[in-house]
């Protein structure tokens, strides 16, 4: 199949300083260049690079995405694909018409009304006034904005200008349609509306090039995708492959914030020096998998000898105190009777009830029977569910991110519960 867009060692980059110099700035870059001439010539280029040697191409009629943290290049991508900005370095090829909506409002003219603004787009797209006539009444349809659509459009809201913007991209016979995270101002229906059109016009042969943080939409809609990380291309293929490895990048990172916080509590008899998780072999890890053995094990300093602490652990969504599971000597009465000097506490849970993403672990103790608290509840660490159970058929990365955490094993059944409609015969 022939490509439709291709990035072939693509660079770009945004020069420091002001972009309009003024009269101060060329004496001062003229002295500098009199007093210090060859220093001049060695020091390097000041701006930020937004994209380093990218390089991949997307097929006619694919949904290809560009996926990554903010700041990793995908807008930028996207500008020089429709020559809104042109590359430092490299070469962008593109075969057909391209429409785009890479910001709310993008190509829509405040001063005009909704209606002049659907005749003009149609236009700068190279349309005939006979095809823009016989798309008209769709792309207000779609957009849902009849009563506005003889009001100039800087009286629309956002979400108003994103049904406009969206609904006259779509429908004004692209080759290639690009959209950039401009969706995320719409409300849920209009989102989900706006995904239906773009796998329609997948379906119809259009290649789609979709930037967004909605993992969900970018799985539902795409095939292949490109995850892009500080201007450089860190994975690209199969979209779930690249969802994989840019969602393993979001969990490094939350597990070296979650490593980086103080164990140690205001208590001045208790204190946390260490938690470690280990599998079954006892290898201390940070990843695990749903169903696993685990065992977590906390080192800790009692100052003084503290009689029948109640140590108690739960394990909650990183980043938030609602814990999902909790293990608590309170509760089962296990309970050491003096802990004098260093200690190693140990939780052993036979299989692992949490489905893929990364958890934070919190610890609270307690003397004996409860009197008081040696240490209030506070997070100590975290630790990484990778994979799900081996069941698991739905879809591979999305799917076990935005259902509940806590996993179970399960079955269905079914039956009719009617009798089954006659059928004619003959």
């Amino acid at each position: 199949m022939a490509w439709a867009v291709r990035f072939e060692d693509v660079s770009k980059r945004y020069r420091g300083g002001p972009q309009y110099s003024a009269l101060r700035d060329d004496l001062a870059r003229l002295a500098r260049t009199m007093v210090a001439p060859r220093l001049a010539r060695t020091t390097p280029d000041r701006g930020r690079v937004a994209l380093d040697h990218v390089s991949f191409e997307s097929l006619q009629g694919e949904a290809f995405a560009l996926i990554g943290p903010n700041g990793a290049g995908k807008t930028t991508a996207l500008k020089l694909l429709t020559r809104i900005s042109y590359p430092t370095g490299g070469r962008v090829r593109v075969r057909g018409r391209v429409a785009a909506l890479i910001d709310v409002g993008a190509g829509i003219h405040p001063e005009l009304t909704g209606r002049e603004n659907i005749w003009l787009y149609g236009r700068i797209m190279g349309m005939p006034r006979t095809e823009i006539a016989r798309r008209f009444d769709a792309i207000v349809d779609f957009a849902e904005l009849p009563q506005a659509l003889d009001m100039p459009v800087k009286m629309y809201s956002s979400g108003m200008q994103l049904r406009l913007g969206f609904a006259v991209a779509s429908h004004l016979d692209p080759d290639i349609f690009v959209i950039d995270e401009a969706l995320a101002v719409g409300d849920a229906a209009f989102q989900a509306k706006c995904v239906d059109r773009m796998m329609k016009l997948v379906g119809e042969g259009r290649t789609l090039l979709f930037v967004s943080h909605n993992l969900w939409a970018v799985e539902a809609v795409c095939r292949r995708g490109l995850f892009l990380l500080d201007g450089k291309v860190e994975a690209i293929g199969d979209v779930r492959e690249v969802l994989r490895s840019y969602l393993d990048w979001v969990d490094a990172r939350q597990l070296a914030r979650l490593d980086g916080e103080a164990l140690s509590g205001p208590s001045r008899t208790l204190k946390i020096e260490r938690i470690s998780f280990h599998g079954a072999a006892g290898v201390e890890r940070t990843a695990f998998s749903t169903g696993e053995e685990m065992e977590i094990r906390l080192r800790v300093r009692a100052e003084i000898p503290l009689r029948r602490p109640c140590f108690s652990l739960g394990i909650g969504h990183s980043g938030t105190p609602n814990m999902v599971i909790a293990f608590s000597m309170l509760g089962d009465g296990q309970i050491p009777d003096l802990i004098d000097g260093v200690f190693e506490i140990s939780c052993h849970i036979p299989r692992l009830p949490l489905l893929p993403r990364v958890y934070q672990t919190w610890c609270s103790v307690v003397s004996s029977n409860a009197y008081r608290e040696l240490i209030d509840w506070q997070p100590i660490g975290g630790f990484r569910v990778a994979e799900g159970p081996s069941w698991y058929k739905g879809p591979t990365v999305i799917g076990t991110r935005i259902d509940t955490p806590v996993y179970t094993d399960y079955s269905w059944r079914w039956r009719r519960a009617t009798p089954a409609p006659l059928v004619p015969q003959g």
